[in-house]
């Protein structure tokens, strides 16, 4: 896939030890990742990977902000994440070597580096704690997306946009914006629904006196009652509202 032109830089501040699958490797283990990761510029609006095309390797964001989504047979867009450095991408098909399973966009100009599937894979059997590294990340990542699972299934919209503003457990790992910076339509985009029905379960939320909105943007007034919510779909004093 094609890299754009970019006025990115690369980010100085970097080091392999920030991403947890390399954090323990020696200096000369990541002067070899280093040496073998490619880099690539994205502009704004430009595809990091597709969906279904053949592993693109492991991608580690340095710069910028990263939509992770896939696309139902009607066109939706469904968010499974935005990411910011420094964070990883992509980890299913780089250990596995199969088909890149969802899409990956520039949100801004992004940079990145690609550590190849061979290459890891190579590090991976003849290095037992990245190994055991590489097993832990993958485990962490099927449990998110169970917990997303279990959210799309028994949450209401608003027990789930609760949820979302308190950036709780997996919600914290994978939305690096907060709630209160993203529009309805990404809101909708991470929840699975449409943007009118965050729109009326955000009101709903507004109602209940657990959010403020001055303006365009939105402040958590009781913490506790959006905990409540979260967790048992009701909202205190007012019961179960089906979104």
């Amino acid at each position: 896939m094609s890299t754009r032109k970019s006025p990115l830089t690369t980010n100085p501040a970097f080091s392999w030890t920030m991403i947890p699958l390399f954090a323990e490797m020696d200096a000369d283990s990541l002067a070899r990742i280093d040496a073998c990761a490619h880099r690539h510029l994205y502009q704004k609006g430009a595809v990091i990977l597709a969906e279904g095309e053949t592993c693109s390797g492991l991608h580690v964001v340095l710069n910028g902000l990263v939509r992770i989504y896939r696309l139902n047979a009607e066109g939706r867009l469904h968010t499974l994440s935005l990411l910011r450095p420094p964070s990883m991408f992509n980890e299913v098909a780089a250990v596995d070597g199969g088909a890149n399973p969802f899409n990956a966009a520039a949100v801004t100009d992004v940079e990145v580096r690609v550590v190849p599937h061979a290459a890891l894979r190579t590090w991976m059997a003849s290095d037992p704690v990245l190994l055991n590294k590489a097993v832990a990340a993958l485990a962490h990542l099927n449990r998110e997306y169970l917990e997303r699972l279990e959210d799309m299934t028994f949450r209401t919209i608003p027990s789930r946009l609760a949820k979302l503003y308190l950036h709780e457990t997996m919600y914290g790992d994978q939305i690096a914006e907060t709630p209160s910076s993203l529009t309805q339509e990404d809101l909708a985009s991470i929840l699975g629904t449409t943007r009118e029905v965050v729109g009326r379960a955000l009101r709903s939320l507004v109602n209940a006196g657990l959010l403020k909105k001055v303006g365009r943007t939105v402040y958590i007034v009781d913490r506790a009652g959006l905990a409540h919510l979260a967790e048992t779909n009701e909202i205190p004093g007012i019961g179960i509202v089906e979104i």
